[in-house]
């Protein structure tokens, strides 16, 4: 089976729907917070009882349980899954999705549990629910990676979840590995960029910023040069470098000439010059 393409469970912050994730076509039994159709659940359980020889019944019933929010026992059969057909990508992948997709459930409640009442004890409950998902992020991309070494993209969440796990040198060289790869190259530059500018490395940060800004073959997309022309110019003038400031604003306002918060802060840079 080829590899399954990654979904945004590994980036993204808030919870999805289960089912967006899960196969389309299917409403029946993607649908979150379904009941489950008892006739076809117990059909499916005393089908795995009888040791089928094909996968198809684990997938199905690992999806109608994933369908209700039923976490431990689609666990439990995508599991069984894996020891009876451990060369089925599916499988790994939907273990690996659902594992995620509750991580990321339990983050999200701590989340707004700490914001409702920040106390030390929901403050303790959200940063272990953010490290285990992060953790978590990381095992599964290292582990996809592993599958297939070819979806180099992985390296991007992979960098995000080890700079949250504080280890900015590992993120940094996962960054490395994509930035000859031009269709990841932007975006890779931008995101070290903001990891150089976190660790206080200004000339390497603006030297990132420029790069993803600038490549010619292929071109960053719109919003990627558009947020590191930003990053650029905010991070020059807080390094007081004006002339770098300027020409960076000269660049946003050739994206974006009807800007008005941009043609401001052009004008006031231009004022303050002036008066040096």
């Amino acid at each position: 089976m080829d590899p399954l393409t990654p979904k945004d469970h590994l980036i993204r912050r808030n919870p999805v729907e289960v089912a967006a994730w899960l196969e389309e076509g299917e409403p029946d039994k993607a649908t979150s917070g379904s009941p489950i159709k008892l006739e076809r659940f117990q059909a499916l359980e005393q089908t795995l009882r009888d040791h089928p020889i094909t996968v198809e019944p684990y997938l199905e019933l690992a999806k109608i349980y994933l369908g209700s929010q039923r976490w431990t026992d689609a666990r439990r059969v995508l599991e069984l899954a894996i020891s009876r057909f451990d060369e089925e990508e599916e499988v790994h992948y939907l273990l690996e999705e659902s594992q995620l997709a509750r991580s990321l459930q339990l983050y999200n409640q701590a989340q707004q549990e700490y914001a409702s009442e920040p106390t030390v004890l929901t403050k303790e409950s959200f940063e272990r629910s953010r490290i285990e998902l992060n953790v978590l992020r990381e095992r599964v991309c290292l582990s996809r990676l592993a599958r297939h070494p070819e979806q180099v993209e992985l390296y991007l969440p992979l960098a995000t979840a080890q700079e949250e796990l504080e280890n900015q040198q590992a993120a940094m060289e996962s960054l490395q590995k994509v930035l000859q790869v031009p269709s990841l190259r932007a975006s890779a530059a931008l995101q070290l960029g903001e990891l150089y500018r976190r660790a206080g490395q200004i000339p390497a940060a603006l030297s990132s910023f420029r790069r993803a800004a600038m490549f010619r073959v292929p071109p960053p997309a719109p919003e990627i040069k558009r947020r590191a022309l930003q990053s650029a110019a905010d991070l020059a003038e807080e390094a007081g470098l004006f002339d770098s400031t300027q020409r960076y604003l000269e660049l946003l306002l050739e994206m974006s000439p009807d800007d008005v918060e941009l043609q401001q802060r052009m004008r006031s840079m231009e004022r303050w010059r002036a008066t040096e």
